[in-house]
Formats: C-alpha cells, structure tokens, sequence
C-alpha cells in the first residue's frame, strides 16, 4: 500500500495548494484518455491519485491519516496479536474495493463482508439473552432502501462498541498476587489496559464507518434527493408568498379605488349641504368651524373653572368643586387669598413707575417655578373677574374733567364715599347754574330800566 503523499509526489508537511497543484498534474498524467495503450494500469494509478486527494484534501481525514500513516503502511508490525482480530486497516483505502457494483470486489461486498466479520467476531463474547446478543444490521446492496437498510446500518454502526473483553492484554496475573490489596491493584491495571484497547477498537470501527459513508453513493444520492425537495419546497413557498402578494396588491387597489370613489361623493355632498346651508341660513360650514373653536375655547375655560386656585386643586365634577367650596379649609384659603391679593393692590398703588412694575414681575417670575407661576396666572384671573364683577362707578365724574388735567390724573376705584361725592358735586353745579341765572336777570332788568 503506498502512501497518499507519495502517491501526489508531495511533502507530509505540504499546503492545500500545493496537494492541489500535484493532484492536477497527476491527474492529467494519469487520465484513461491519455494512456490508451496502458489503459488498465493508468485507470487504476488516477483512482489511487482521486482517493489520496480526497483524503488530503479534506481537514479532518487528512490529521486522522497523519495519526495512524504508520499503522495504514506498516500493518504487518502487528500481525503478532494475541487475539484473532480482524485487522481493518487496509480498507481505509479506496484500492480495497474495485467500483461501486455488487461484484465480489465492489464497494458493497467488500465492505458487507467487513462489517459482518466484526459483528462475528463479537458474538462469542455478548451475554446470553442480553440486548446487546442481537445481530448488528447488514450493510445491504447497491438497490436496498435508504430508510429500511441505509439508515438503520449506519445509525446503529456510527454508536459501534466492541464486545470483546481484551484479557490477553492483561500485563500481571492476577493469581500470582500475594494478597488481596495487591490482587485489587493488578485488576485495577489491567482494566485500564483493557479499556484503553477497546476504546482504540471503538474509535477504530467508528471512523471506518466514517469513511464508508462519505463515499456510499446511496447517501449521496439520498442527500441529492432531500437538496431537491427542499430546493422544491422553498421555490413552492415562494411562489406561495408571491401569489398572495399579488392578491393583496389588488385587494388594496381596489379598495384604493373605492374609496376614492366614496371620498368624491363626500365631498359633492358636502358641498351640496354646504351650498343648501348658505342659501337657507346665510352661514357655512367655516363659521361652524368658528363656533367650534369658540366651544373649545369654552370647554378650556370650563376646564379651568375645575381648578380651584386658593387650595391648588383640580376637580373632575362639577359636584364636586361645589362641596369643596363649601368646606371650612376653602373659605379659609379663600380669605387669605382675598388679605394677600389686597395687600398686592395696595402695594401696586403706592408705586409710581410702571416700567419699573414690569421689570420686578419679570424678575419675579424667572424666580418662579411653572406650577407657581400657572397659580399666579390663576389668582390674577381671579382678580380681574372680581374687578369686572364690580364695575367703576365715576364715569359722569370723570366727563366733568378738563381732557389735559384727565390725562395726568390716574382714575380712582369707587369706594363707599363716590356717591356722596357724586351728589356734592350735582348740588353745587346745580347752584352755579341758579346763581347765573338770576345774574343774568338782574342784568336783563337793570338794562331795560
């Protein structure tokens, strides 16, 4: 048996371009068509180059080959076993088997006969009406079913463990022990030797598997088959999911469609109504879009009235602002608001410039923090509602004023002394004009005498 690399003509420590470089070179050196006079030995060197390919070419095969090279080439260093055992090393080769046919060489006899002479040579040692005294399942042929045959082999082989118990491998006999402490110890060697030969013969047969499925053409041919269903399934699927796409394109435009259609038979009957409004009422629907602004306005302003601005709270019913009104803590908070907004106004008359006014409010609120500010804006509201509540009182004063003296003067709040003074000033206006009047008769009669 030649070695893989020797066969390619390369080094054990080459790269994969380098094996690919030599395996092209062999292959065309080696190719049926370019020999034919020697057609039988070169159709056998170019298998030999396509298996060591295969096997250098791949990551895994190629470090499990560089482990056991020795072994696979040197075999006949262990013909000397102490057992009977089946020595597989040579059929992890593709020379072991001629074509893929049911021949007595072909890939399915060879390796048939493989795998049942390991199943023999565990028999003798399996236990009696145990599970594990079944038979392991046949390779089978080139025409047997994936599912029956295939799959069942290669899913009972792949979890291989051997039965074979490994005692000529023992190193000490037991008997020869002096006492039983030492006869435990031997035993304790001796069945890690034996565990270490039957995990080799495990790992053995399981990449001996391996290897035989990577190049079954039943699995190949299985893989084919699933590559194309799904290739199937994933084209149907898509042609599914296209179709429905479509049918919801549709579906929208014509919903679009319709309801385009509705939309302009809304609008004309909109400004139908619109045109009937204008003509039976005189108004349209722009001054309805007035009044309801207005509404929202009111709405604000009802929302408002909720708050109560001496406590600080807001109520979602009119009830219940009604009975907080009445509350004793209300008309207390009412009070000092009415004492504090008093003082404020007295203050506010004492002062004389109001630009300085504006600038100390502004002051005064940049110091404030928004919820103190929307309670100034609400005690200020309060206050010009009481203010419009009581109206001034000092109009016919204010006309009897001479325009520039009105001008200077700042108008004065009713208080409760504006109606005597109103009436003061209506008695005397009414005694200059009598006084005027008899002067002017007095003069009258003094000219006609």
């Amino acid at each position: 048996m030649e070695c893989h690399y020797a066969i390619l003509g390369v080094e054990l420590n080459a790269d994969d371009g380098t094996i690919k470089k030599a395996y092209r070179k062999a292959a065309l050196k080696y190719h049926p068509d370019k020999n034919p006079n020697c057609l039988e030995e070169a159709t056998e060197k170019f298998r030999l180059v396509q298996a060591a390919y295969d096997v250098l070419s791949d990551p895994q095969e190629r470090a499990w080959y560089d482990r056991h090279r020795e072994e696979i080439l040197h075999r006949k260093k262990y013909e000397n076993y102490k057992e009977n055992a089946f020595d597989l090393w040579e059929y992890f080769s593709p020379s072991a088997y001629k074509g893929f046919g049911d021949d007595a060489n072909g890939f399915y006899a060879v390796y048939r006969d493989v795998f049942k002479k390991i199943d023999v040579e565990d028999q003798p040692f399996k236990d009696e009406g145990s599970a594990g005294d079944e038979w392991m399942p046949c390779f089978g042929n080139s025409e047997s079913d994936y599912d029956d045959v295939v799959h069942e082999f290669y899913s009972s082989w792949q979890s291989y463990c051997t039965h074979l118990s490994y005692v000529w491998e023992s190193q000490y006999d037991v008997k020869e022990a002096p006492n039983r402490r030492v006869a435990r110890l031997v035993e304790k060697e001796n069945k890690k030797v034996r565990d270490k030969h039957k995990k080799k013969r495990n790992e053995l047969v399981r990449e001996l598997v391996s290897f035989v499925r990577k190049r079954d053409p039943r699995v190949k041919a299985h893989k084919a088959e699933l590559e194309r269903i799904a290739t199937e399934q994933a084209v149907k699927a898509e042609e599914r999911r296209m179709s429905e796409m479509r049918v919801k394109a549709e579906e929208a435009a014509l919903y679009h469609q319709e309801n385009f259609e509705e939309l302009a038979k809304h609008n004309e009957r909109v400004s139908q109504l619109e045109n009937m409004m204008r003509d039976e009422f005189g108004f349209s629907s722009d001054e309805d879009s007035d009044n309801s602004d207005q509404n929202s306005e009111e709405e604000q302003e009802y929302s408002d009235d909720m708050f109560c601005v001496a406590c600080n709270k807001m109520f979602k019913s009119v009830m219940g602002m009604r009975n907080h009104q009445k509350s004793k803590k209300h008309k207390e908070n009412m009070n000092r608001l009415k004492e504090e907004m008093q003082e404020e106004a007295s203050v506010d008359d004492l002062t004389e410039d109001p630009n300085c006014e504006e600038i100390e409010d502004e002051v005064d609120d940049r110091k404030l923090t928004k919820k103190q500010k929307k309670q100034k804006r609400q005690q200020q509201k309060l206050l010009s509602n009481m203010m419009e509540s009581e109206p001034l009182k000092t109009k016919d004063f204010e006309e009897k004023i001479d325009p520039v003296q009105k001008s200077d003067e700042v108008p004065k709040l009713e208080t409760e002394f504006d109606g005597d003074i109103a009436e003061n000033e209506k008695s005397i206006a009414d005694d200059i004009g009598n006084t005027l009047d008899c002067n002017a008769d007095n003069e009258t009669s003094v000219i006609s005498d």
